[in-house]
């Protein structure tokens, strides 16, 4: 077995851990958000480490956005697994991660403004709440 850590290292948010097994099933231990650090931040959430495409599956611990939220972002470059967490679980992200999206478009206005002020092109949100 293998574990490769790509996030929550020396971080206290974006917790995503990738196990490999010894017949080759990638499974990813959480998949959260990094949060608070701007323009940084957007950097970190969208450099995964991994190819969500092959991923088998997500264990999800809770449903903290800093441990699910970017579930529907690893689903919209690619991964087409399952989401294996608690039906308490299930049903909290439901709220939080539409909640996550509706905030992320809400916010990527002023974003945009403070990359445009660093010559940098605008970005769309890493998901809406329609994902």
């Amino acid at each position: 077995m293998e574990i490769q850590f790509n996030g929550a290292v020396r971080e206290v948010t974006g917790s995503k851990h990738l196990i490999t097994t010894d017949e080759g099933k990638r499974i990813l231990l959480d998949c959260g958000m990094y949060q608070g650090k701007g323009l940084e931040t957007d950097g970190m959430n969208r450099d995964l480490g991994f190819e969500p495409k092959d991923i088998d599956h997500i264990i999800l611990t809770h449903a903290h956005i800093d441990h699910s939220g970017l579930i529907p972002y690893v689903f919209k470059q690619g991964f087409n697994g399952s989401v294996i967490c608690t039906s308490a679980t299930r049903d909290l992200c439901s709220i939080m991660l539409v909640d996550s999206g509706f905030i992320q478009e809400r916010d990527i206005y002023f974003f945009n403004k403070k990359r445009a002020r660093k010559g940098l092109p605008p970005v769309k949100p890493l998901y809406s709440k329609k994902d």
